[in-house]
């Protein structure tokens, strides 16, 4: 007979009973797709009723895969680079990329996506609380977990994201039935193979994988699994080889801590110093604390080595990983955690979860809103967040699309090379591994003038906190202001310059046509107007 307190993570998943209105599927599935409506609905109204994503990074992603489908892999046709993060999401959007729907492509995968991690987490929760009485109990634990990784707000930024969380919660839902039932499915090793292919940092919960199945006496398996995982990466460090490219994407090299950090020691120490200085990090510490009780409390000899394992997983992600850029890069480990912390806490507590009432569901909804704060506020941020990007990276897309139709500089990769055929040169360095290493380098940013040279580049629009034009002799034609608060983009404004005397008078005549196109309340001033004192708004 096992102990009364040995947790149990039962196979079987429970059922509401026929006739009964299951509640807890109502309010998770609903609620999600209710959410998602309503910012979509928000998106619209704000944008003229064209669907822009929060961030202009995914554009980078559709850009990749829109050349993926002409047999290059970059953003120019004429050169070769690895600007996204994710090695697998440009495979996976670039079927539909070049089509009149192809941007809305990854929103449709991102919302199922966040609906399949919606499925395994409420599946889990009925495994471990399997009493028909703990609907209102598991609707609100699902609901810590979901808004706790961010799953609604994932869905808008057009990228990898809720892929990665649905592979960090499939391994882990893979690793616990496997602690209880010391079967290995088929979801845990293709999650731990699989996962870093969508995102780098999915390696953590891999290795997590890897220590559980070696841990369990079946060291073959972990060594298969984790060589296959590798060997998933290598393949691709080899496929930018053969095209002359470093062997990680330049999205990694530019901001892993790793690699701007200096030595490999600092970029940990300073990787480990954002976790205690962040909310995020913080709480991060907190979950790898509850996963190392659950891992030595009395009664858990069947899930310890799994609690101990995803702990070390938290702890990797403390030493190497991120946090924030609007609320993403933590949250494959945070949805790993929690769900294994709940339904872990299963094994011991579902007696008492079966007599909630409305007191403990409250106490538990105001641990979700402790947790998952940054992310709730982020979701009233949405709607705005895309507006920013329609009224700033998207205006810039179309004058550039429409009216210059030549070689640009630029400093924040994504609209602007998406469905543009012309050279668009990245003084940032995601699509130029020239200009990155320039940048990083800390050299003179007169470098700037040699590469726009280099390629024709006669106008830039950039960031002047980023790019100091007026440094290095470029002419200022004109900035473009956002309408409303700032939310993802570097700043609010905008400039144009003209690289060169003879491209001042064009670019400014054109700017003043498109400013007749711009969306009311978006403010282009054009160098003409300084001499004529009026400057415009679109609309």
């Amino acid at each position: 007979m096992s102990h009364p307190d040995t947790p149990t993570i039962e196979p079987h998943e429970s059922h509401p009973s026929q006739g009964h209105i299951p509640l807890d599927a109502v309010w998770v599935y609903g609620g999600f797709f209710i959410l998602c409506l309503f910012e979509l609905l928000a998106i619209l109204v704000l944008n003229d009723f064209k669907f822009i994503y929060t961030m202009d990074d995914p554009y980078i992603h559709l850009a990749v895969a829109e050349e993926m489908m002409r047999g290059h892999y970059g953003v120019n046709g004429s050169e070769f680079c690895a600007p996204c993060s994710s090695p697998i999401w440009p495979f996976l959007i670039a079927p539909l990329a070049r089509t009149p729907v192809g941007d809305l492509f990854p929103l449709v995968l991102n919302l199922v996506f966040g609906f399949l991690t919606c499925l395994v987490v409420l599946r889990g929760l009925r495994r471990a609380f399997p009493d028909d009485g703990s609907q209102s109990a598991r609707a609100a634990m699902a609901s810590v977990i979901l808004l706790g990784c961010n799953v609604v707000g994932l869905v808008f930024t057009g990228m990898e994201h809720n892929l990665q969380v649905l592979a960090a919660v499939l391994l882990v839902d893979g690793m616990l039935r496997f602690s209880a039932t010391g079967k290995v499915g088929k979801w845990l090793v293709l999650a731990a193979v699989a996962g870093p292919l969508v995102r780098y940092e999915n390696l953590a919960l891999t290795a997590a994988a890897c220590g559980l199945l070696f841990l369990k006496d079946r060291k073959a398996l972990a060594f298969g699994v984790g060589c296959a995982a590798v060997a998933g990466l290598a393949a691709f460090s080899g496929f930018l080889a053969l095209l002359g490219l470093p062997l990680m994407p330049s999205s990694i090299i530019a901001k892993s801590h790793l690699t701007t950090g200096g030595s490999r020691l600092g970029g940990i120490a300073d990787a480990i110093g954002q976790t205690f200085t962040g909310n995020r990090g913080v709480l991060l510490l907190l979950m790898v604390t509850a996963l190392g009780w659950l891992s030595v409390r009395r009664g858990s000899e069947k899930t310890k080595h799994a609690a101990l394992c995803l702990a070390g997983a938290g702890v990797l992600h403390v030493c190497f990983g991120a946090y924030g850029w609007y609320n993403r890069y933590e949250c494959y480990v945070f949805a790993s955690l929690l769900y294994a912390i709940f339904v872990l806490a299963g094994g011991f507590a579902s007696g008492l979860v079966r007599r909630w009432t409305g007191g403990e569901i409250l106490v538990t909804a105001v641990l979700g809103l402790v947790i998952s704060y940054p992310y709730v506020a982020g979701m009233f941020t949405v709607p705005l967040a895309a507006n920013n990007i329609y009224e700033q990276q998207f205006q810039m897309h179309r004058f550039v699309t429409g009216w210059w139709k030549k070689p640009v500089a630029v400093n924040d990769l994504g609209w602007v090379t998406y469905r543009n055929d012309a050279y668009v040169l990245d003084l940032w360095g995601l699509a130029s591994h020239d200009a990155l290493n320039f940048r990083m380098a800390k050299k003179d940013p007169s470098w700037m003038t040699r590469v726009a040279e280099k390629h024709d580049a006669e106008l830039a629009i950039v960031y002047e906190s980023w790019v100091p034009g007026r440094q290095i002799g470029w002419i200022k034609v004109g900035q473009l202001h956002l309408s409303r608060e700032r939310v993802t983009p570097a700043s609010p404004v905008v400039a144009f310059f003209a690289t060169s005397p003879s491209a001042v008078d064009e670019i400014d005549r054109q700017l003043v046509d498109f400013r007749k196109t711009l969306p009311p309340g978006v403010v282009l001033e054009a160098r003409s107007d300084r001499e004529k004192k009026t400057p415009r708004a679109g609309g």
